[in-house]
C-alpha cells in the first residue's frame, strides 16, 4: 500500500493529501478522490437502491412468518386439478380474470405444491421489479434530486401493501399492476417526450400486461392521459393540457382505446364462468364506503398507518383497525399537507386530484358495482387495506408530481429551478410540516408492519400442511378417510368442494399416495379404522358425537333378537341435526350377509361381514331406537348404536403421532 502526497501552489499540502491517496499500489490503485466523486455523482442512484434492498430484506424476514391462506388452497385445487388450457386460464369461478396469477399457480402447483418458500421467492421478484420500476420511473418524471427519495419510499414503507404482500393470490394480482402501472407510465412519458413510436408500443405492452394479471388494469389508460395532460400544460392551465395532449398524442389514445375494448370482450365471454354478481350497492352505501375507506384506510395509510390490526381468518390476515384519535390526526395532517403543497405550488392540487380519481375509478367503483359491500360487507371492506394496494404507485407518483417540477427530459435536472425549489422549501412552514410528516410517516410505517407480524402468524395453517404431508406418508394402504370440511382458518366455506380434506390434502396425495386413501363424504355400510382428518392436520379416529345406546348389562353385551328383530334404544332422542348412524356389531357367519336399519322412518339396507365391525348409515333427523332385521335366528350381535355428527377422537390412533 502507497501514499503518495502532492501539492499544488497555494494550495497547502493537507488540503490535497486526500485527494490523491492510492490504495493498492501501481496502476491497479483506487483513486479516493474519483470514488468520492463517484459516490457524489451516484449518490441519488446509490441511495434509492439501498432502501430497495433493504426493504427487500425487510419484507422477506416479514413473509417468513406467513403461510398460504383462503384463495390459495382455492386456486391452488383449481389448478392442481385442471390441464393448461384456455377454459382454465380464463375461469373467474369467485375470483377475478386472472390470467397471468393462473398460470403461475399452475406451475408452482406442479413444481412443488404448498411451497411457501418458492411462493415467497415469486412475490419478492415481483415486488424488487417494482420498486425498481418505481426508481426509474422518479427518475425520469423528476430527474436525479435527491427528493425523489421521499415518494420513493412513500411506496416502498406504506402499510396499504403489507396486508396484500403476505396474501399470496392477492400479492399475484396487485404487484405485477403495480409493476405495469411504473413501466407503462415511463415507456408513455418517454414517447411524450420523444414521439418514437417504439416507446408508446412498449407502453402498450405494459398496459397489456397489467392487464393479464389484474382487471384494475382497465384503468391504467386514464391515469397515463392525466399525467399526460399534467406534464403538457406545466404550470398553465389544465384545460389547455387537456386539450393539447388528446389532440397531440391520439395514437397513443386510439392504441390504449382498441386493448381496452378487446379486453373488455374477453372479460364480458369470462364472466360466463363467473359466480352470480350481486346488484349494484346503493348510493348510501356507496357514499358510507367511500368515506370509510378513505377515513380509515387510505389517509392512515397514507401516513404510516393504521397503526393497529384486527386479526380474523385464525389470525391469518388481518383488517385495518386505526385508533379513533391517530385516525382524526391522520386527516387533519393529510390537510395541512395537501393545503401547504397546494399554497406552495398551485398546481399540486392536479397531482392529489389523479390519487383521488384513481382511488375512486380502481378502488371504489369496482366494488359497488359488483355488489360487494352490500349489507355487512361493507364495514368489514372498509376496512381491508388490500383493496388499496393498487393505489400505492399513483400515491407516489402523486407526492411527486405535487412536490416536483417535471424535467424536461430523461436525467435532466434544472439547477436554476433546483435552486429555487431549495429557496421555497427553506420557508420554515413547509420545512416543518414536511419534515415532521416524512418522519411521523417512516416511524408509523414500521410500526404498523410490526403490528400487523405481531397479530397475524401462518404458523397453523403450515402446520396443518406439513402434519398432513407427513399422515400420508405414513398412513397404511388403502385406508377409509371421511371428507370433511377444511378448518375455516385455512380456507372459506364458500369454495365448494375446494374447501374440503378430499382436495386441500388430496391434492397432495399424487401418484402412488393417492391410492393410500379412500375418501367417504357419508361412510355407508361396514367401513373398520374410519379416520378424518383434524384441526391440525394430523389423522384421528373418526367418532360420532351424539347420542348412544343405553348400556348393555348382559354378559355378552348384545341387544336382544326378538321376533327376528333387534331394537336398539338410545339414552335420548338424538339431534335434528344428526347425520350419520354408527352400529357395532359381530357377523357369526363366516360368509357376508345383509340387515336392514330402521332409523326414524329412515330405512336402508347394509352389508355385513364375518367378525367384529362398524357399520355406519347416512341419516336424518331425530329418532329414539333403531330397528335392525334380517338378522336371522342367531347370525349377529349388536353391542352399541352412536347417531349423530363426526369429531377426532380423543383416545384412538394419531398419524403423525403428537410429540410431547
Amino acid at each position: 500500500m502507497t501514499y503518495e502526497h502532492r501539492t499544488t501552489r497555494g494550495t497547502p499540502g493537507r488540503h490535497s493529501a486526500i485527494a490523491n491517496v492510492e490504495v493498492g499500489g501501481g496502476e491497479e490503485g483506487v483513486d479516493i478522490q474519483a470514488l468520492l466523486a463517484w459516490l457524489q455523482r451516484n449518490q441519488v442512484v446509490i441511495g434509492g437502491l439501498v432502501l430497495i434492498a433493504a426493504q427487500l430484506a425487510w419484507k422477506a424476514y416479514f413473509l417468513r412468518h406467513l403461510f398460504f391462506t383462503m384463495d390459495d388452497f382455492y386456486n391452488f385445487g383449481l389448478a392442481i386439478n385442471s390441464p393448461f388450457s384456455w377454459h382454465y386460464l380464463t375461469f373467474i369461478g369467485v375470483g377475478h380474470l386472472m390470467i397471468g396469477p393462473r398460470a403461475i399457480v399452475w406451475a408452482l402447483a406442479r413444481i412443488s405444491l404448498y411451497n411457501w418458500d418458492l411462493a415467497s421467492g415469486v412475490v419478492l421478484a415481483l415486488l424488487a421489479c417494482a420498486s425498481l420500476a418505481a426508481f426509474r420511473l422518479l427518475r425520469t418524471l423528476f430527474g436525479n434530486r435527491p427528493a425523489i427519495l421521499i415518494p420513493l419510499a412513500a411506496y416502498l414503507l406504506t402499510p396499504l401493501t403489507i396486508a396484500d404482500l403476505g396474501w399470496f393470490s392477492a400479492a399475484l394480482e396487485s404487484l405485477p399492476l403495480q409493476l405495469a402501472t411504473f413501466m407503462a407510465l415511463n415507456a408513455h412519458v418517454c414517447y411524450v417526450r420523444t414521439g418514437r413510436r417504439r416507446h408508446l408500443t412498449y407502453a402498450v405492452l405494459w398496459v397489456a400486461f397489467g392487464l393479464v394479471f389484474f382487471e384494475k388494469a382497465i384503468v391504467l389508460p386514464l391515469l397515463l392521459f392525466a399525467v399526460t395532460a399534467v406534464i403538457v400544460a406545466g404550470d398553465g392551465r389544465l384545460f389547455s393540457g387537456l386539450w393539447q395532449a388528446m389532440r397531440r398524442y391520439r395514437m397513443a389514445w386510439l392504441a390504449y382505446t382498441l386493448l381496452i375494448a378487446a379486453y373488455a370482450i374477453l372479460l364480458a365471454v369470462s364472466l360466463r364462468t363467473s359466480t352470480p354478481l350481486l346488484p349494484p350497492a346503493s348510493i348510501t352505501a356507496t357514499l358510507r364506503f367511500s368515506w370509510s375507506l378513505v377515513k380509515q384506510v387510505l389517509l392512515p395509510g397514507a401516513l404510516g398507518g393504521p397503526w393497529r390490526w384486527y386479526p380474523i381468518f385464525g389470525g391469518s390476515f388481518s383488517l385495518a383497525a386505526p385508533p379513533a384519535t391517530l385516525t382524526w390526526l391522520a386527516i387533519i395532517t393529510a390537510a395541512i399537507v395537501v393545503g401547504l403543497s397546494i399554497v406552495r405550488r398551485k398546481v399540486a392540487w392536479r397531482a392529489w386530484a389523479i390519487v383521488a380519481g384513481w382511488v375512486l375509478a380502481a378502488d371504489i367503483l369496482p366494488l359497488v358495482l359488483a355488489g360487494r359491500i352490500n349489507g355487512w360487507a361493507l364495514g368489514v371492506r372498509a376496512l381491508d387495506t388490500h383493496y388499496l394496494a393498487d393505489a400505492a404507485p399513483v400515491l407516489a407518483i402523486g407526492i411527486g408530481l405535487a412536490l416536483l417540477p417535471v424535467t424536461p427530459e430523461p436525467g435532466h435536472l434544472d439547477v436554476a429551478s433546483s435552486a429555487a425549489e431549495h429557496r421555497s422549501l427553506a420557508n420554515e412552514a413547509w420545512r416543518m410540516v414536511a419534515l415532521a410528516s416524512f418522519g411521523f410517516f417512516v416511524v408509523g410505517s414500521i410500526y404498523s408492519v410490526q403490528a400487523y407480524e405481531n397479530v397475524t402468524t401462518g404458523r397453523p395453517s403450515a402446520r396443518y400442511i406439513a402434519n398432513a404431508k407427513q399422515a400420508l406418508a405414513l398412513v397404511r394402504s388403502g385406508v377409509p378417510v371421511l371428507d370433511t370440511a377444511a378448518p375455516d382458518y385455512l380456507v372459506n366455506p364458500g369454495f365448494g368442494r375446494y374447501q374440503y380434506t378430499s382436495s386441500l390434502v388430496g391434492d397432495m396425495a399424487r401418484g402412488k399416495l393417492a391410492r393410500r386413501l379412500r375418501w367417504m363424504s357419508h361412510p355407508a355400510g361396514t367401513v373398520d379404522g374410519l379416520l378424518m382428518f383434524g384441526t391440525d392436520g394430523r389423522l384421528y379416529a373418526a367418532q360420532l358425537y351424539g347420542v348412544t345406546s343405553i348400556p348393555r348389562t348382559t354378559s355378552q353385551g348384545c341387544w336382544p333378537v326378538r321376533g327376528g328383530r333387534i331394537v336398539v334404544k338410545f339414552t335420548s332422542p338424538s339431534s335434528v341435526d344428526a347425520w350419520e348412524l354408527r352400529i357395532g356389531y359381530i357377523w357369526y357367519p363366516t360368509f357376508p350377509g345383509t340387515i336392514t336399519v330402521d332409523y326414524g322412518g329412515t330405512v336402508r339396507n347394509i352389508g355385513v361381514k364375518s367378525g367384529l365391525h362398524s357399520a355406519y348409515m347416512p341419516v336424518a333427523g331425530s329418532a329414539r331406537q333403531i330397528t335392525v332385521t334380517g338378522v336371522g335366528s342367531n347370525n349377529i350381535c349388536v353391542g352399541d348404536a352412536e347417531a349423530g355428527t363426526f369429531v377426532q377422537s380423543a383416545t384412538g390412533p394419531v398419524i403423525p403421532p403428537v410429540s410431547h
